[in-house]
């Protein structure tokens, strides 16, 4: 049996797009886990925070530590099931984002820790925007999401913002994870 040239390039078309959401779908497995982690870390931080302000410094520090590393080891889990030759762009871009964020608060110095909070979870919003353009439309969804609750949270609830980020934003966070998983 022969296939005329059309066939053969509607063969590769359907092959191609196979393999594009085999991708996608590989990089949301390995994403769920991750949001699912920050969720927690969101659900703790900003809960403490809320309650105990004197300590947020301290405690968002080692709950950032807590969760790079979560995300090193699930990471490194991920790879011994497959290669990923591309984590070092992941983690240079986190970087990245890290170091404009010191750049931004030193400039502009926020005079509330709501600014300041409200501008990392805007910045990772970014961030899950911009690997959903190139991964897939769940991860541009979650940072769409993201950014609109910490916007109504900062303007419409000032008084219960930290409240608001740790059940509203860890648990988006959260749900997200688990949307990804279903994918």
């Amino acid at each position: 049996m022969t296939l005329s040239s059309e066939q053969a390039s509607q063969v590769l078309r359907e092959v191609e797009a196979v393999s594009h959401r085999s991708g996608q779908l590989y990089h949301y497995q390995r994403f769920a886990p991750m949001l699912v982690l920050w969720g927690v870390i969101w659900l703790i931080g900003f809960g403490m925070t809320n309650f105990f302000p004197a300590t947020a410094s301290w405690l968002w520090i080692a709950l950032d530590v807590i969760g790079v590393a979560g995300c090193i080891y699930l990471g490194v889990k991920g790879k011994q099931e497959a290669s990923n030759s591309g984590a070092w762009r992941w983690l240079a871009s986190i970087a990245t984002i890290f170091a404009f964020y010191i750049v931004v608060l030193n400039i502009f110095q926020p005079i509330s820790g709501q600014q300041s909070a409200a501008l990392i979870t805007l910045l990772v919003a970014l961030f899950y925007v911009l690997g959903g353009i190139w991964i897939g439309a769940r991860l541009t969804v979650t940072g769409i999401g993201m950014a609109a609750l910490t916007l109504v949270g900062y303007y419409l609830f000032p008084a219960y913002f930290f409240f608001w980020m740790a059940v509203v934003g860890g648990g988006a966070l959260m749900l997200a994870g688990l949307w990804l998983r279903t994918a």
